[in-house]
């Protein structure tokens, strides 16, 4: 089959996010078209052997990954790719992670994006691991997603007492705080003292239905929100030390 530059930049996506559902790939690769359009693309590239198809249950969302057509594809590049063989087992907290990745792709222009499970193989030597980091127009941000499946003092003491002290080398414009639910995020957002402004806080469905760059963003629980950009309280880092951190991480990819 003949691929267009949307294939390619899928696969290309799919090499970082190793899965994605369908919802994920329309929301975006197919933006102006229906769900069946974008389904029926990832049935012939997954015919094709481009990608591999993993659907849990009849009632599951399917999940695409690299299939060896597209893994033979890439490797022209010199990159060694190991195909994925089922999903992990934190599926929803994996899920939710690229739908941030998608939503800063969408938000634009990135300069880089990468998840946990990119981080250790970069060489990652802070004490905290970031759900992600990812540069967007010139700042770089931390990003961690919530569930909710641990105890906000756990929260405390493996994330955010780390962003506190600063992670020496590596500026943060800000650490975004998204939760799976608005009262998980209020409560996050209390018990964080944010004098600074060094954490937003948010809920995955408000970045989804609006975008990254919507005033989606709570400095505090009882304020009003705000913006990445417009009218944020977030620290632009110096030029310096944004270019180092810049080109840094792209070296990487």
């Amino acid at each position: 089959m003949k691929l267009t530059r949307r294939c390619g930049d899928l696969l290309h996506l799919l090499r970082a996010a190793r899965w994605l559902t369908t919802g994920q790939v329309q929301r975006r690769f197919f933006p102006q078209a229906t769900a069946d359009a974008a389904r029926k693309r990832l049935r012939k590239l997954t015919q094709a052997g481009y990608l591999v198809r993993f659907r849990e249950h009849g009632m599951s969302e399917a999940l695409f990954a690299l299939g060896p057509e597209g893994k033979r594809m890439l490797e022209l590049d010199g990159k060694e790719i190991i195909l994925e063989r089922k999903p992990p087992k934190q599926l929803p907290h994996f899920i939710g992670v690229n739908d941030l990745r998608i939503a800063a792709e969408l938000a634009g222009p990135v300069s880089f994006f990468f998840s946990y499970w990119e981080l250790p193989d970069l060489g990652w030597r802070y004490p905290v691991i970031p759900d992600a980091v990812f540069s967007l127009r010139g700042r770089t941000f931390a990003l961690e997603f919530d569930r909710g499946l641990e105890g906000v003092r756990f929260f405390m003491n493996t994330k955010i007492r780390f962003y506190r002290q600063g992670l020496k080398g590596f500026p943060l414009s800000a650490v975004l705080v998204v939760a799976d639910r608005k009262p998980r995020m209020l409560t996050l957002a209390r018990a964080i003292s944010n004098e600074g402004g060094q954490f937003l806080f948010s809920t995955l469905e408000e970045v989804k239905k609006h975008g990254l760059l919507a005033a989606v963003f709570r400095p505090q629980a009882d304020g009003g929100v705000i913006s990445l950009f417009a009218g944020s309280l977030v620290k632009v880092s110096s030029r310096q030390e944004t270019v180092s951190v810049s080109r840094r991480m792209e070296s990487a990819i």
